[in-house]
């Protein structure tokens, strides 16, 4: 009778997760998107201030990094 007990608990248990996984992935899309916006609108403001010579630096520094980052994790560092 434990068993039953306890395997009852776990399925209604998952059964409820499942049931509120729908709001909750409505919830983290919303604030997602809303993210988004926040952060296509401060790269518009940083491309609009800084000079061209640097974005073409960052730029290669950041090839460089996607190139070598799976033989150099720290490669990576660059994004910190």
């Amino acid at each position: 009778h434990h068993k039953e007990v306890l395997d009852y608990q776990m399925n209604d248990s998952n059964f409820m997760k499942m049931i509120r996984i729908t709001k909750f992935l409505c919830r983290k899309f919303k604030e997602a998107v809303q993210g988004a916006a926040e952060s296509t609108l401060s790269f518009q403001n940083l491309n609009k201030t800084v000079q061209p010579a640097m974005v073409i630096l960052w730029e290669a520094e950041e090839a460089l990094a996607q190139a070598n980052r799976l033989e150099d994790p720290t490669a990576m560092d660059i994004y910190e």
